[in-house]
């Protein structure tokens, strides 16, 4: 069981409430930039004291990296590995290629938000070096089973979910400036939305937060989990408090022992009920256990639900009246449902006198301020006896095995050995005959056996004594002290790690064209046929049946491969776009491949960690500026003595978000069902932005840019890109044509 450590005592709250490995961050390169996080003196410390206890620590360097940040980052990776941390958790591919390189005894993670969501995407990152994949938090249970792929599987089961496919998510990125990928989300998938139809009119619906899932909450399911393969079993959390933490820990970790103990693993009901007054949106199994609607999503509010408190009777100057329907004291959080306010019960009235507390049943007065009225329901959202109880978390103990050795004329020994083999022994002055009266046995015992104040218990203490010896209880501790202290240095010692040199690997990157090339995405057989003559470099389409019936007419024609595929469809000679890194693992020995920006790329390690796949052309992530391309760009030609060959979009509604679940079907009920073939959706956020949304044969959303966002042609050539690209999305014959031509005239204008 993997819990997360966003801060020291968070980091201690796992540990004591049982698990097997915690998983934190430095104060770089991390997936939760704002998490506390750990200084490398915190870090050092924190991983001696994990080891102390026998946890693993897995640190977080789990962003894409820019090119401009590769010398800190290897760096940083330096340190961390010195540290003696067990594993790191890696998203960027380039990044991962390299570390393994340099670090070949480092273990690494592969990170969910590689998007590991099949076979071949699993091989993909093993045959780079990683030992395990945290899995995408958008597979099933069904599918997990399914995985033939030898790497160790992780999985999310408790926590905060992302709509968004692991990995592929642009939306606070391209709208926010906030890069998920860089570790700095701004939840927009907690934002406020309202659902449009065809002609931009409002559609009344149930709720607001039309991208807000539940938090998944696996618990007595994680013995499917385990025969489903699954060996790793995360808590999300490093933004969450030491106590939820500490508590979630505990819950899961008294599952799993009912598993290994042969019993049915059972959540005590109040357990349950701690979990959902400390933090919920509302629990879901999510797409693991195959929850939809409803049992998935949270679009009423994106926050704490918080528990049942009662009901608000009346609602003015002197107060909030409410009948409790559960117990309330003194500091507890309430909120409002209606709309969404509250505050924390600094007063408390009942019978016109102040109380600590009230209980259910009770009728009371609350002295604070809210938007609310006769009629609303009260939620607690938080609970200081809870909180109090939670500050009471028991410690962890090591068991050890130990034998004292006492005999008149020979010195005094105590070892003390643990369950991994580790073995300390202190030796200290010859024990002198007792002059009035020997030690016993049991006083011996007594005296070494207090090991309070330190991480170990004794499950075992062996006696070995002659019956004539007296030892003075001071000799004794500090024996105890030596050899408690001998046995932490063996349990925290640094394993040593041998870096190696850098060898950059060997291919032949193609040339760049004389001159440039525009290539352009249609989405259907319309545009194709009115661009078809006007591009003089490649034409992609997504629909497979499309590029069937036009390849042989079409020669520049390209299928763009389904990233959210299960499994890819096995292809031979042919040309394809290939979405993500799995693309990789199966397609280049027999077609012609082409590697989408969704794999991302936003360093030259990364392109050659693609190029080395079989990559013949890569696109450019979005995300970087024209002057981080061009870093992107020199770091490589620094290496292969030549510019990359690397495709630039210049006009794209990009795509922002792949969601595994029906935002239109969910918000109007069975009836809206099927209308997306109909009709036209989108969303529209508080600023106006409108969000088109299209439909797949899997019934799965695809969220887009309302306009097309379009880069600067004349910069891009500047710095020495030759491929570009158009993105149709809606337009027609007319339009189509309009903007390719004028597209190519910019290219041939430039030239």
């Amino acid at each position: 069981m993997l819990s997360p450590a966003g801060s020291p005592e968070a980091l201690r709250r796992a540990i004591h409430a049982g698990a097997d490995a915690v998983y934190l961050g430095g104060r770089s390169f991390g997936a939760r930039a704002f998490a506390a996080n750990f200084s490398y003196d915190e870090l050092e410390q924190a991983i001696g004291y994990a080891h102390t206890y026998g946890v693993r620590v897995y640190v977080t360097v789990n962003t894409l990296i820019y090119q401009n940040e590769t010398q800190a980052f290897f760096e940083h990776v330096d340190k961390v590995c010195a540290l003696g941390a067990d594993a790191l958790i890696m998203q960027d591919a380039g990044m991962l290629a390299r570390v393994r390189q340099r670090w070949p005894d480092m273990q690494i993670h592969a990170s969910t938000q590689m998007h590991n969501h099949n076979d071949a995407a699993l091989e993909y990152v093993r045959g780079l070096g990683a030992v395990r994949a945290v899995l995408a938090r958008e597979m099933s249970i069904e599918q997990i089973k399914r995985l033939e792929s030898p790497i160790e599987k992780e999985v999310f089961v408790h926590g905060a979910l992302c709509i968004a496919s692991s990995g592929q998510c642009l939306l606070s990125a391209l709208t926010q400036g906030r890069s998920g990928n860089r570790g700095s989300c701004a939840q927009s998938c907690r934002m406020r939305y309202r659902l449009l139809d065809g002609r931009g009119m409002q559609i009344p619906v149930k709720g607001r937060y039309l991208l807000s899932p539940k938090d998944i909450a696996v618990l007595e399911d994680v013995n499917a989990l385990l025969d489903a393969g699954v060996s790793g079993f995360k808590i999300e959390g490093r933004m969450k408090s030491p106590e939820y933490v500490g508590l979630v820990t505990r819950v899961y970790a008294a599952l799993l022992e009912d598993i290994r103990s042969g019993r049915e693993p059972k959540v005590p009901a109040e357990a349950l009920e701690d979990l959902r007054k400390l933090f919920n949106r509302g629990l879901t199994k999510g797409h693991l256990l195959g929850d939809k609607g409803d049992a998935l999503m949270s679009i009423k509010r994106p926050n704490h639900a918080g528990v049942p408190l009662g009901k608000v009777i009346s609602a003015g100057k002197d107060g909030i009246r409410i009948k409790l329907a559960a117990p309330l004291r003194q500091g507890d959080g309430v909120k409002f449902e209606a709309s969404d306010d509250g505050f924390f019960c600094n007063r408390i009235v009942k019978e016109g006198l102040l109380v600590s507390g009230a209980q259910p049943g009770d009728l009371v007065t609350l002295e604070g301020r809210a938007d609310t009225r006769a009629g609303d329901t009260v939620v607690k959202t938080s609970d200081t006896e809870l909180a109090e109880r939670l500050a009471r978390c028991p410690e962890r103990k090591v068991p050890v095995t130990g034998k004292l050795e006492v005999r008149v004329g020979h010195p005094i020994r105590l070892t003390v050995a643990d369950e991994e083999g580790h073995h300390a022994e202190a030796a200290g002055e010859r024990a002198e005959a007792g002059i009035t009266r020997p030690a016993t046995e049991a006083e011996l015992r007594e005296s070494v056996s207090k090991l309070g104040g330190t991480p170990y218990e004794f499950k075992a203490l062996k006696v070995e004594t002659d019956h004539h010896a007296f030892v003075a209880k001071s000799v004794l501790n500090a024996l105890r002290r030596d050899a408690v202290q001998m046995l932490t240095e063996q349990r925290t010692r640094t394993r040593t790690i041998m870096p190696a040199e850098y060898r950059p690997p060997q291919f032949m990157p193609d040339k760049l064209p004389q001159t440039p090339v525009l290539h352009v995405l249609v989405r259907n057989a319309a545009q194709l046929q009115a661009v078809a003559e006007l591009v003089n470099g490649d034409i992609y389409t997504e629909d497979p049946a499309l590029f069937e019936q036009r390849r042989g007419t079409c020669p520049g024609l390209r299928l763009k491969t389904d990233r959210l595929e299960e499994q890819p469809e096995p292809m031979s000679d042919r040309r394809l776009l290939v979405t993500d890194h799995g693309g990789l693992h199966v397609y280049p020995g027999e077609n012609d491949v082409v590697l989408d920006y969704t794999a991302a790329a936003l360093n030259a390690d990364a392109l050659i960690t693609y190029f080395a796949s079989g990559a013949r052309r890569i696109a450019l992530s979005p995300e970087p500026s024209t002057g981080q391309t061009d870093e992107i760009m020199q770091a490589f030609k620094l290496i292969y003595g030549q510019l990359p060959p690397v495709e630039a979009l210049v006009y794209a509604r990009h795509e922002l978000m792949a969601v595994k679940h029906c935002l239109i079907s969910h918000a109007l009920g069975a009836q809206g069902c099927a209308r997306c073939t109909k009709e036209r959706f989108s969303l529209q956020d508080d600023a106006g932005r409108i969000y088109p949304i299209l439909t797949t044969k899997r019934c799965e959303n695809r969220l887009f840019e309302g306009h097309a966002a379009q880069r600067d042609v004349r910069e891009l050539l500047d710095i020495g890109v030759r491929h570009f690209r158009v993105e149709l999305f809606d337009e027609d014959v007319k339009e189509s044509r309009k903007i390719v031509n004028g597209y190519q005239r910019l290219l041939s204008d430039s030239n």
